[in-house]
């Protein structure tokens, strides 16, 4: 009885290497796969120059029509103590050259009033372009202007 357990497990051991070492042609990746990973790489970017306070490199990224929030940035950049901000991406819709991103944010700063502070919200971005993503619109709440929208409470 023994040998035929330790036979019966021999012989799965061996179909589990000659299954395991057979070569798989590797998966190719799709056009909509790519185009994913460049929104995904795209709203981190945009994150990471964010919270690295460069005005400059943001300014780049936003839309150049909303230049009032930008001044409201570049004030939040100077008030904001170690900001943090954190995305979740909810959706991606593609439609030709236009991508809709629906996530969730939370940022999280300290002031020098206030001490540490967190604000939540959800906003849609709007991306166009293929090859070259620019920030068109945002919809919702703007995780970039949050703690300029935070109202100190008087004790």
């Amino acid at each position: 009885m023994f040998l035929k357990n330790l036979f019966g497990i021999a012989v799965l051991i061996g179909v589990f290497f000659t299954i395991s070492g057979c070569e798989h042609a590797p998966v190719k990746a799709t056009e909509d796969t790519k185009r994913l990973k460049q929104i995904d790489a795209f709203v981190e970017n945009l994150r990471v120059v964010y919270e690295g306070e460069n005005l400059q490199a943001f300014s780049l990224l936003y839309p150049g029509e909303r230049a009032d929030e930008l001044r409201t940035i570049a004030a939040v950049m100077d008030t904001a103590d170690s900001p943090r901000l954190d995305f979740l991406i909810d959706r991606i819709i593609l439609q030709d050259d236009t991508v809709r991103v629906s996530l969730h944010w939370e940022f999280r700063w300290t002031s020098e009033k206030t001490g540490p502070v967190t604000q939540r919200g959800n906003t849609l971005l709007q991306l166009t372009g293929k090859s070259d993503l620019r920030l068109q619109l945002l919809e919702g709440e703007n995780p970039f202007t949050a703690p300029a929208s935070h109202r100190i409470s008087p004790p």
